[in-house]
């Protein structure tokens, strides 16, 4: 019997976010930066909330190393938006 992975399981966090639209883009660095927050913040819509479920998931799973890349590739995208 053969096992397989979930379509996000071999995608990086990086990979995951890059696929997403920019406005859950933007909320998802905002939530990685600020600590990955346990709450939901206020003025984040519904339906990104729903959107970041799995990111959220995956990041808090996600090695401190694989954190730390993620956090690395958002720092360094500010310096381009």
């Amino acid at each position: 019997m053969t096992i397989t992975a979930g379509p996000n399981a071999a995608k990086s966090l990086i990979e995951i976010v890059q696929g997403l639209k920019k406005n859950t883009f933007k909320w998802a660095r905002f939530w990685t930066l600020d600590g990955a927050p346990e709450d939901r913040y206020p003025k984040e819509h519904q339906v990104i909330t729903q959107a970041l479920v799995l990111f959220r998931t995956q990041y808090r799973s996600a090695t401190a190393n694989e954190q730390l890349e993620l956090q690395q590739f958002f720092h360094q995208d500010r310096l381009y938006s």
